[in-house]
């Protein structure tokens, strides 16, 4: 407020945004926070008789005084889609380095336990989140460097990508195992699960985020006849209204033909920009696009105003067009890419998932129509073409299997999935202790192969590779060069797959820091 209209714009200005340096007299730090134990720094600020420069503290000058709301929803809807989703994207990524290292690295039963099927699936999921989350940052982030702030698209993206960073750390530390629960300069992975709630919570909860605003805000800002029709009631404009009120009548007759014909031809009438693999996704997203336009159009249409109130539907919208805006993102980000054949897996995989998570919303809104009458017919007949008809089901195991494999050996892939990624240089450093024994147990794969081959052929005793080194050297099944690299390799995957251990006093308080991580004695044990 401004009692004495002393900037010449009334009493009550609303919002001001300005920036009070903390050292002016009257300012009083408040107490600090402890978030879960990250070091993030966050304490209130408060102020009493504090005197500034109006002109320079209040950010862009007097002539931005009481622009403080339209201010803060400008720098939420852009600064939600550049940090957080960065975030969620850099830790997808790490978390897809270190499980493909991981599960290269550490065997059971003779082999590397990304070859069981158990461990493929949580491993597929981490490389389509990795795939998911870069593609919307990329999305986004084009958006926001052309001066575009879209804030529906930017809650979206908050939300999709801190949620799969949560489900990507969680399969982490399934795949990783005890390296990811024991704690110490080893472990790469333990303080991003400690800390993902924050990411979840910050810059809009996620659950008011999806049962709220994207399909709240969105179904509103983004429709091409709703927001005109507010704003001319507002306005008293009879002829406005009339314009928005029978376009939007066209719209939902359109909507509803368009809807039937794509759900009766599964999207085939629908135009592509691009033939090749992705030609059927455009497709089905043009299908699912109108779908969701009709059923957006008819739950305003019946539902009314209780729809603000139903947010179990609400967030079911919410899902679909997040889905349809994640999927969106995937083919600009594969085509980005090249369209390279290697890739196709990732589309393939990361596309079905989409459709799926899509078709699951849908059924959700068709069984909680709760409209007199009319419920009984998304109920029935609807919901059961919807589930006969369906427009894909969670990608095959099959698919799976090829996704994790390229994962796992082809470089290509696993570029396009950590990108940027940092890799340390230094072997004493837990994840450059990784990547060092990943490569040379690459390296040491062919000659490993042909110590099996002979165990298989009988000429070589069975038993472990590095007990038959010897025989192997002497028979010429190897040469004496490929034995170093065989050596080195199963000396690098043993010393991989430790993890931290300490003595009590190590343990204590104050005990590891005087001591070089990396350097303080410690028992072996295998993860």
């Amino acid at each position: 407020r401004d009692p004495e209209n002393l900037l010449g714009k009334g009493e009550n200005l609303g919002i001001t945004c300005a920036l009070i340096p903390s050292h002016l007299p009257g300012i009083e730090l408040g107490l600090r926070h402890d978030p879960l134990g990250v070091p993030f720094h966050n304490c209130p600020m408060e102020g009493k008789d504090v005197v500034v420069d109006a002109e320079e503290c209040i950010i862009g000058g007097l002539k931005n005084a009481g622009k403080g709301w339209a201010m803060l929803m400008e720098s939420l809807g852009a600064g939600r889609g550049i940090s957080l989703p960065a975030q969620s994207a850099g830790g997808n990524k790490l978390v897809a380095r270190l499980a493909s290292n991981h599960a290269t690295i550490r065997k059971q039963f003779g082999l590397p336990i990304g070859k069981f099927e158990g461990v493929e699936e949580p491993m597929a999921r981490i490389a389509a989140n990795s795939y998911f989350t870069e593609s919307m940052s990329q999305y986004v982030l084009s958006a926001l460097d052309q001066g575009i702030a879209p804030p529906v698209v930017t809650a979206m993206a908050k939300f999709a990508c801190t949620e799969m960073a949560r489900e990507t750390l969680k399969e982490g530390m399934d795949v990783l195992g005890g390296a990811g629960i024991s704690m110490g300069p080893r472990n790469n992975i333990a303080t991003g699960w400690i800390a993902i709630p924050i990411s979840i919570t910050v810059e809009g909860a996620n659950i008011l985020t999806r049962t709220l605003m994207i399909f709240g805000q969105g179904a509103l800002r983004a429709h091409p006849y709703a927001f005109k029709e507010v704003d001319a009631i507002d306005n008293n404009n009879l002829q406005a209204f009339d314009r928005a009120f029978w376009g939007h009548i066209g719209h939902v007759v359109r909507n509803t033909f368009r809807s039937f014909l794509l759900s009766m031809t599964r999207g085939m009438l629908a135009c592509s920009p691009h033939g090749g693999p992705s030609k059927k996704y455009f497709k089905k997203l043009a299908w699912a696009s109108a779908s969701f336009a009709i059923m957006a159009d008819l739950s305003m249409g019946l539902l009314g105003g209780k729809l603000k109130v139903k947010e179990k539907l609400t967030g079911r919208f919410a899902d679909i067009l997040i889905w349809m805006f994640i999927a969106s993102a995937v083919l600009k980000k594969f085509d980005a890419d090249g369209r390279k054949k290697e890739h196709e897996p990732l589309l393939h995989y990361s596309m079905q998932l989409a459709f799926h998570r899509i078709q699951t919303a849908f059924d959700g809104i068709f069984s909680n129509m709760d409209v007199p009458l009319i419920g009984l017919f998304f109920k029935g007949p609807i919901r059961w073409w919807s589930r006969i008809n369906t427009m894909s089901f969670e990608p095959s195991d099959a698919l799976g299997n090829k996704v994790v494999s390229l994962m796992m050996d082809n470089e290509s892939v696993r570029e396009v999935l950590t990108r940027g990624v940092y890799i340390p240089k230094d072997p004493m450093d837990g994840f450059g202790r990784m990547e060092k024994a990943y490569y040379k147990i690459k390296e040491a794969a062919p000659f490993e192969k042909k110590i099996k081959k002979a165990m298989r052929k009988k000429e070589l005793p069975k038993g472990t590779i590095y007990s038959v080194l010897d025989q192997a050297v002497a028979k010429g099944i190897i040469t004496a060069a490929e034995r170093v690299i065989v050596q080195e390799a199963e000396q690098l995957r043993y010393d991989a797959i430790q993890v931290d251990a300490f003595n009590a006093k190590e343990y204590g308080p104050g005990g590891l820091p005087e001591k070089e991580p990396g350097v303080v004695e410690r028992r072996s044990h295998e993860s």
